[in-house]
């Protein structure tokens, strides 16, 4: 509860459009915070949606925002625990959907139990590569899902991301529209999962576009089309 309305009273001082200037010297500017958090502030710009936390900002700025240490710390545990508590019934609902599976190639299930096992999801025609997503949190290496042969997208996003939501039917579009390119998608879920972490995920939407032979091209933070599409086609003529 004191978390909780920690969070509602700096929403106070959210303002219009303001410049951040971190520790390390990167600068935000022109961005509006949307949300004030006990651990850090939520940005949104043009380009998208980005978290500076307050160990990475001035004193003055965590004196503004009335940071204090020991709620960041209480705020992330609980960020944490929800993400773990999240990641085992992920775990769980897999181990279960092996042992189904195991029990159905094996024989050990009856008839009648086979015939309740889902049907495997017919292949979508006319769409060029799959769409899919291929992480809500957890770690997971690009390497092994990545299109060989083909140039494979990887967007990193979040469902409460608005310049997500406005990039992913593009992103879509072009994988419908073009057999070679094939889309993965990265759900970062929030700043602090395991995913968020290991690709050092600061901003979102951000894509990264791979080459026929799996070597990055390029990166674009924010949702410009047009430069993704400049990558896509350097991708396809480098490997």
């Amino acid at each position: 509860m004191k978390i909780f309305t920690f969070i509602i009273l700096c929403c106070a001082s959210v303002a219009l459009a303001d410049d951040f200037k971190a520790i390390d010297g990167k600068e935000y500017k022109n961005v509006k915070v949307t949300r004030v958090e006990p651990d850090g502030i939520v940005l949104i710009s043009k380009s998208g949606i980005s978290k500076v936390y307050f160990t990475e900002l001035p004193k003055a700025v965590q004196e503004r925002f009335h940071y204090d240490a020991a709620n960041a710390a209480a705020y992330s545990s609980e960020q944490a625990a929800g993400q773990m508590a999240l990641q085992n019934q992920q775990a769980e609902l897999r181990r279960k959907l092996a042992e189904e599976n195991n029990k159905y190639w094996t024989g050990q299930e009856s008839p009648d139990q086979q015939n309740k096992l889902p049907a495997p999801a017919a292949a979508v025609t006319g769409r060029g590569q799959q769409v899919e997503v291929i992480s809500h949190g957890a770690q997971v290496d690009i390497n092994k899902h990545l299109a060989l042969g083909n140039v494979t997208v990887v967007d990193f996003y979040a469902d409460w991301c608005p310049a997500c939501k406005w990039l992913s039917p593009h992103l879509e579009q072009m994988a419908s529209s073009d057999p070679e390119i094939a889309v993965r998608k990265i759900d970062i879920v929030n700043w602090k999962t395991a995913v968020a972490r290991q690709y050092h995920i600061g901003s979102i939407p951000q894509v990264n576009v791979y080459n026929r032979g799996g070597r990055l091209v390029g990166t674009v933070v924010g949702g410009d089309v047009d430069k993704i599409k400049s990558y896509v086609a350097q991708a396809k003529t480098s490997g």
